[in-house]
């Protein structure tokens, strides 16, 4: 290849990889800093989400944005996590294993109830039904389609996402009603700005180690559980890891929101009507339920409305968690719970499925 035809590369590269990488950078700080200084809720995830989901039906310059940059975004929330773990919140989780069952269990049987209306009403098969409605994590729900016949896996995908993005748009504004705060400045917490704790860097260190060794073991969601993890470890045995700054916390939310606003196309949303309508209806559907549960998690614990929601909502460790962390919830309650129904679903769910599924397999 001659020099000019090595440029004519170079240049190529640059426009289909860098160039809408930028770009989606820029729309992302963009829709985050609009949202944080209008007072809107989980602004660095909810901002980067709408600017790029409206820019892909309005614009024609393409956009990008990988997961590896979805993965850093959660390890740093992963180190949030892990860090508000110690002693007493260790033993006060392992006191409450008994219920932690008690409401996952009734959170299935909630979404088994929503898949047999599902496929009565639309004609779809109660196995694609099924597995778009459990709450278990779009990447874990997918695999499972992926490795089972008679699953439609574009609807399985569609409806995951959507629910998705539907609990992190819905669950911040009802929570921040309940607890009639206003949402959260966008430097604000204990830890501001760029100041950094001399050791944060080698708890960073160790915290995407834990990453590394959560994805080579196979772990669910190995980027978020693997930090929380090791992380958590430091905090029940006495050590305390510093705090992550608000620069770092926001940047890690702006790399989540960026990639949910590239998950979900526009054409999705038409490509089946009476299956698509459904799809945010559910969702809805899940976060009320979830709600009921936590009004019974209160009577059980006599926690606060706010944390036994978190803990119980359908949205997912990571976006939970971050709400969580600032509206002062409990945190570790929070991921606890979250956690609990994460493996839940990885160790009995797959399993239970394959079992139900097998005699009806043609």
């Amino acid at each position: 290849m001659t020099s000019l035809g090595k440029k004519v590369t170079s240049i190529q590269r640059l426009r289909t990889s860098f160039l809408p990488w930028f770009r989606t950078f820029l729309l992302s700080l963009s829709g985050g800093g609009i949202f944080a200084f209008v007072g809107l809720p989980l602004p660095w995830i909810l901002g980067p989400m709408v600017s790029v989901l409206l820019w892909s039906r309005f614009a024609p310059a393409p956009l990008y944005w990988p997961s590896g940059w979805r993965n850093a975004g959660l390890v740093a929330i992963g180190y949030m996590l892990g860090s508000s773990f110690n002693r007493q919140t260790l033993a006060q989780m392992i006191a409450q294993l008994p219920t932690m069952l008690l409401m996952t269990t009734l959170m299935m049987g909630f979404s088994v109830g929503l898949a047999l209306l599902i496929s009565r009403h639309t004609g779809l098969n109660f196995r694609t039904a099924l597995t778009a409605n459990i709450p278990g994590g779009l990447s874990q729900m997918v695999t499972l389609g992926e490795e089972m016949k008679g699953i439609d896996l574009s609807i399985v995908t569609f409806y995951q996402v959507t629910r998705l993005l539907t609990v992190i748009f819905i669950v911040p504004f009802l929570v921040l009603g309940l607890t009639g705060k206003a949402a959260p400045a966008a430097t604000g917490g204990e830890t501001d700005g760029v100041s950094l704790d001399p050791s944060l860097l080698l708890f960073g260190l160790i915290a995407a180690a834990g990453a590394w060794a959560a994805r080579k073991l196979r772990f669910p969601t190995p980027f978020l559980m693997g930090p929380v993890l090791v992380i958590a470890l430091f905090g029940v045995s006495g050590i305390h890891p510093p705090e992550l700054p608000s620069l770092i916390r926001n940047f890690a939310q702006l790399f989540m929101g960026a990639y949910f606003g590239r998950m979900l196309k526009w054409e999705d949303l038409f490509r089946r009507r009476g299956i698509g309508l459904l799809a945010p209806v559910t969702g809805l559907a899940l976060v009320l339920f979830s709600w009921g549960l936590g009004l019974l998690l209160v009577s059980l614990h006599h926690q606060s409305l706010v944390t036994a929601f978190l803990s119980l909502s359908p949205g997912g460790m990571a976006t939970m968690g971050v709400v969580a962390r600032e509206v002062d919830a409990e945190l570790a309650t929070v991921t606890g719970y979250q956690m609990f129904r994460v493996f839940f679903i990885l160790f009995f769910i797959p399993p239970l499925l394959r079992r139900l599924f097998k005699p009806l397999a043609h």
